[in-house]
């Protein structure tokens, strides 16, 4: 039977190279992360091709594979977003799965789907118990197993990204290796391109160069020396005697000969160039001409490099944003009170952070609008009651390390006022306002978080996590002072810093 989501599924794992690759950390530690959330023993990243299920990895379940038929994230692709079975033995998906007949007899089963860049689902997140779960999961851990994944597309899109540039070096090298020129194509082609064209009697040592020598790289043909060592010494000292030496060595042996080098403009400048040639014997075998074609390579030399930059940019931020993950899950279990109390706390500053990036990733840019960021900070507050949140000021864009650490504080604010402040009752509101002003040294933003109409505010005993997470944040990272106040009026936070540390394009964790 045809099976075209199997055909899909197999052609999008197959560009991401992902299935029977070893175990990579930054994969594991987002397992490691969705079972603490969860609260589960086993935690999963499956792939599900067209005949089994791989894992890339795995805690508390020993097989790397099972058969489609064990498979209960099979049933989640079609669920889109994520599939949450309280108790196996009740669903008719999975009740005479053998997986939950018999070993390990598994009961709860909770899977955010993953999903290719042209939307094909690919595989799951997955948590799993032995004991039925009859809520589920929280909101919370919802969310939270759901940023997780995408962290999972995240890693998968890199990978294909490097294997796209690597595979696209090899197409290259193939190209040059199967170029052939001959005499005839050469002289018809000369006229009509601007690549450089060549010819080398290689027993007279007469050598000529095509019109395109002067177009390309300055050089009058008609004038330069007619001989091999007028090009020799036109190449890169640190290139020259590889290049001689491989071209002497093709003579002895092979049809084609092909290099990269650094070859001199007129104006004393190097061009990057890729030359080839196609090799004539006489009778005899021995080599009597070479007949080729001098490509300037600058452009793509360049491309290449910058490609490599952007690679290496992207693997710094994904790693980034795993270290701020890390980081803030083990400063939140170090303060918490109880357990409970630090999953609640871990999963709404991950959903923040999560939304932050959000809103960085859909404006395209490397900027994100203040006001934006602050709302989307204060999403898990927002009761759509009128007045709630009274948000005033200027438009400012931001870089995403200032975005990133607001995002946090607000949260945290907005958190601290659900507890014990003006978000606590249902008349109390917050107000947040940000203004320009003019400095005598550079222009600085003044931003203002003020509570009214909440309970009388006394100051804590004891400055946890989330409130050095206030004043120190976003002033420790882009420069600036945060003032708190604990009114009994409500708090009041009052943080001044440079235009210039809000809107700087560099990464939060550098």
């Amino acid at each position: 039977m045809n099976d075209p989501s199997g055909r899909a599924r197999k052609t999008a794992l197959t560009s991401y190279d992902i299935l029977q690759t070893s175990a990579e950390p930054g994969y594991d530690d987002l397992v490691a992360l969705a079972t603490q959330i969860c609260d589960t023993p086993v935690g999963l990243i499956s792939f599900v091709s067209s005949d089994r299920q791989w894992f890339k990895a795995r805690i508390g379940f020993a097989p790397c594979e099972t058969p489609l038929s064990q498979s209960v994230c099979a049933h989640a692709l079609a669920e889109g977003e994520i599939l949450i079975i309280p108790d196996l033995t009740l669903d008719p998906r999975t009740r005479d799965n053998t997986l939950v007949t018999g070993e390990p007899f598994i009961r709860f089963y909770a899977g955010a789907v993953l999903k290719a860049a042209n939307g094909v689902a690919i595989g799951t997140l997955c948590v799993i118990d032995t004991v039925p779960r009859p809520d589920g999961l929280t909101p919370q851990q919802r969310s939270g197993l759901q940023a997780l994944a995408r962290q999972v597309m995240s890693q998968l899109e890199l990978r294909r990204a490097i294997g796209e540039r690597d595979r696209a070096l090899t197409l290259s090298d193939e190209a040059r290796d199967a170029l052939q020129i001959s005499e005839e194509r050469f002289r018809l082609s000369s006229r009509a391109t601007t690549d450089v064209m060549w010819d080398w009697d290689r027993e007279g040592d007469a050598f000529h160069w095509d019109g395109a020598l002067t177009r390309v790289y300055g050089h009058v043909a008609s004038i330069v020396a007619p001989t091999a060592a007028w090009w020799f010494e036109r190449i890169h000292p640190e290139d020259r005697e590889r290049v001689r030496r491989r071209v002497l060595g093709a003579h002895e042996s092979g049809s084609r000969w092909a290099d990269a080098y650094r070859f001199q403009r007129a104006d004393g400048s190097y061009a990057d160039v890729l030359n080839q040639a196609f090799l004539i014997r006489n009778k005899a075998g021995r080599v009597v001409r070479m007949t080729g074609v001098m490509l300037d390579n600058s452009a793509r030399v360049a491309a290449d490099e910058h490609q490599t930059l952007l690679n290496h940019e992207l693997s710094h931020r994904l790693k980034n944003t795993l270290a701020m993950v890390q980081a803030i899950a083990a400063q939140t279990l170090r303060n918490a009170a109880s357990l409970d109390d630090a999953r609640d706390a871990l999963l709404r500053r991950l959903i923040a952070l999560g939304k932050a990036h959000d809103i960085l990733l859909a404006s395209n840019t490397e900027q994100a609008g203040m006001e934006a960021v602050i709302r989307g900070a204060l999403a898990l507050h927002d009761n759509q009651q009128a007045g709630r949140f009274r948000i005033d000021g200027p438009a400012l864009e931001i870089g995403p390390k200032a975005a990133l650490a607001l995002a946090l504080m607000i949260h945290e604010l907005a958190t601290n006022a659900a507890k014990y402040g003006s978000l606590s009752t249902e008349t109390g509101h917050v107000g947040i306002r940000w203004r320009i002003e003019e400095a005598d040294d550079a222009p600085q933003v003044r931003l203002g978080w003020t509570e009214e109409g909440g309970p009388p505010v006394t100051a804590p005993t004891r400055a946890g996590f989330g409130t050095r997470l206030i004043e120190r944040g976003l002033a420790g990272t882009i420069g600036g002072v945060v003032k708190l106040a604990y009114h009994p009026s409500g708090v009041v936070c009052d943080l001044v810093a440079p235009l210039a540390g809000f809107q700087e394009k560099v990464e939060i964790l550098n």
